[in-house]
């Protein structure tokens, strides 16, 4: 999957960028210490947070790859949700303690070093961000985290910047303002992240895939509903599991086949769904609301061949009409005029007394359900459908 591949090189320029934080961790709280600016050692402290931060995100990432495992079923891709969770907490202690930092105020002794290096830092903070941006992973909160992050520490070496220099000059209350809204508005990015990976830890549903599965089941005309919806995510990766309402007359094989067509137009929705796991079941008859019987001259039922007449039977609203036979005089192409006059009547199931294959194929192929009865009156024939007593018909698995 093309996704895995982005999540490995991901993962590759995740352990590089810590490296580079590193580095620049070692770089600030030394030339901090010596040219007497405590607020580059404490943006040094940051960096080596950053380290260890993307140390657990580049570990996370590669856990995430992993997929199922013996002990672990439905594979480690939550540990990428961990690790964002994680990763957010660092940043929310970090700007913290960049804030409590950069608020006092310290004529430095030698401004030039720390502003030589705050350049340095912007640009390479800047090129990683774009960098790890350029990976396009949006459904991937660890990944959006780095980025964000990487902006973050961009924006972070700058405010530092304007606050070497306004030490410098003594501009105390500009630099305040500047230091503040940015704190806000990277405190603001956060929490949204915090917020999405403490959601798919705790399984939280997501709508949007909800409503994919509920579009992609309208054009499916065999299911005749669906309940008990669930969905999940781990890491990038969303699992689905739900019960799917199928007439009872659908055999083994094409339940199997319906199940795959609708996999794969949720699939082609959100190619991110990873398991897709439908119970099968029969739909209730009050979801079938419209039932014809073929009966003959004294109200019992028969059969497309022999009777007369055909009942249409609405259960929601209990309104019986009658109508003649429309294939009694036809001479040829019976299967098609029967077809089309329950298509054209809405009716999803049949009650007969005799069924012969080839109708019945016809029937199946429809998606109409066929009940057997010998009952004198179609009256009692309808109420043993409601109250479950017909079985349904069934087809041979070798037709």
């Amino acid at each position: 999957m093309e996704i895995k591949h982005k999540i490995g090189v991901a993962a590759s320029r995740t352990l590089i960028s810590a490296f580079v934080f590193l580095v620049f961790s070692l770089v600030k709280i030394f030339f901090g210490y010596f040219s007497g600016l405590p607020i580059l050692v404490a943006d040094g402290v940051h960096n080596f947070a950053d380290f260890l931060m993307f140390i657990a995100a580049y570990v996370g990432l590669r856990l995430s790859l992993l997929g199922p495992t013996k002990n672990f079923r439905y594979g480690l891709y939550k540990a990428e949700n961990l690790s964002a969770f994680v990763m957010s907490l660092f940043i929310i202690y970090a700007v913290y303690e960049i804030f409590i930092e950069s608020i006092k105020f310290t004529i430095p002794k030698y401004p030039v070093i720390g502003i030589t290096v705050q350049c340095f830092s912007i640009v390479v903070d800047f090129a990683l961000a774009v960098w790890m941006g350029n990976m396009k992973l949006k459904q991937v909160s660890l990944i959006n985290a780095e980025t964000l992050h990487n902006y973050e520490d961009s924006i972070l070496s700058f405010i530092v910047l304007i606050g070497i220099v306004m030490l410098n000059f003594g501009l105390k209350y500009p630099y305040y303002v500047v230091l503040v809204v940015t704190i806000l508005i990277i405190l603001y990015q956060v929490i949204v992240i915090l917020k999405d990976s403490t959601l798919a830890l705790l399984d939280a549903t997501d709508k949007r895939l909800e409503k994919i599965v509920d579009e992609s089941i309208k054009e499916i005309k065999e299911i005749n509903g669906y309940h008990d919806l669930r969905v999940r995510k781990a890491g990038p990766y969303y699992f689905i599991e739900l019960h799917l309402e199928l007439p009872p007359n659908v055999s083994v094989r094409k339940a199997d086949k319906i199940t795959d067509e609708l996999e794969k137009k949720i699939k082609e929705k959100e190619p991110l769904v990873v398991l897709f796991n439908p119970h099968v079941e029969p739909s209730e008859i009050k979801k079938l609301t419209r039932i014809i019987i073929p009966v003959n001259a004294n109200n019992e039922v028969s059969n497309f061949a022999q009777a007369p007449t055909i009942v249409l039977s609405d259960i929601e609203s209990e309104k019986i009409s009658t109508f003649d036979n429309p294939i009694v005089k036809v001479e040829r192409r019976k299967l098609p005029a029967l077809v089309n006059f329950i298509k054209e009547h809405n009716a999803s199931i049949v009650i007969t007394n005799r069924i012969e294959t080839p109708m019945l194929l016809a029937l199946f192929g429809a998606g109409v359900e066929v009940y057997l009865s010998d009952d004198k009156d179609y009256k009692i024939a309808l109420q043993k459908l409601k109250e479950g007593q017909l079985k349904p018909v069934e087809l041979e698995e070798n037709f």
